[in-house]
């Protein structure tokens, strides 16, 4: 009766072992869309395939938080880059909008594991590795400076183990951190002029020259420091279009150089 129960138990821990192995494996899912919705960030968001509905959370990674309603945390976020509070939750809301300009309309390759990442969301929230563009998302976050290397890992889809990948990511992060990307970046009080976007609105640093946008270029006057510009193109080697209000409150276009904005 000993033996038969002894083999009895056996086969369940080998049926438990087999279901445990089973549900770690990778599931790929392919054609997935971002999903707009208000809160999604940098590291989780919404996704759908045909009539399934996901809410995916990155491996390795972790954004600041968008809002202050766990102080703790963003306090702890803002530490580790070396921000304020206030400057980790703007920082994460780039993150969120970068994230959301990277991924729309585009088809994107999820692989899960299915394992629940938990959250303040009533839907079941999963541990993802995102692919996009042949990069995974999480190791973009970590490039552009605003993610943290943190977090759940795991052996990856191609078989990359933990340690290698950890290892990648913090290269990544080093480098971000000296080319001042991101929140780091902030951190430093320095930008890298090769992340900046047309469109996107800067503070001058400092008392800063304008010039003639058409040649000969001239210098046509001088912004004082802490002035606000609204970035244009890349004009030619060196210079950045700008559109301004003048001290006297006319619109202007001009040229400054970029290493004015650092």
């Amino acid at each position: 009766m000993h033996k038969f129960r002894s083999i009895r138990n056996g086969i369940w821990l080998v049926f438990l072992i087999g279901m445990t192995v089973q549900a770690r494996e990778w599931t790929e899912l392919d054609g997935v869309a971002y999903e707009e919705n208000d809160a999604n960030d940098g590291d989780s968001f919404h996704a759908k395939r045909n009539s399934s509905k996901y809410l995916l959370r990155l491996y390795f990674v972790d954004t600041p938080e968008t809002d202050q309603r766990y102080p703790d945390r963003v306090q702890t976020q803002a530490e580790y880059f070396g921000v304020t509070p206030e400057q980790a939750v703007e920082g994460a809301k780039e993150a969120a909008e970068y994230v959301r300009k990277l991924l729309k309309d585009k088809p994107l390759t999820v692989h899960t594991r299915y394992a629940n990442a938990r959250g303040a969301s009533a839907m079941k929230r999963y541990y993802s590795m995102v692919e996009v563009d042949g990069r995974w998302l999480s190791e973009l976050l970590v490039e552009q400076g605003y993610a943290r290397v943190y977090g759940m890992g795991s052996e990856l889809p191609d078989g990359t183990s933990q340690e290698k990948y950890w290892s990648r990511l913090r290269k990544l992060e080093k480098e971000a951190k000296e080319k001042n990307r991101g929140l780091w970046g902030v951190a430093s009080g320095e930008l890298d002029v090769t992340q900046l976007k047309p469109g996107q609105e800067v503070t001058l640093p400092r008392a800063t020259m304008i010039f003639r946008s058409e040649p000969p270029h001239q210098v046509v006057g001088q912004l004082p420091a802490e002035w606000a510009v609204t970035l244009g193109p890349v004009s030619r080697p060196g210079f950045r279009q700008v559109t301004f209000t003048s001290p006297g409150g006319s619109v202007f276009t001009g040229d400054l150089q970029e290493s004015a904005l650092k």
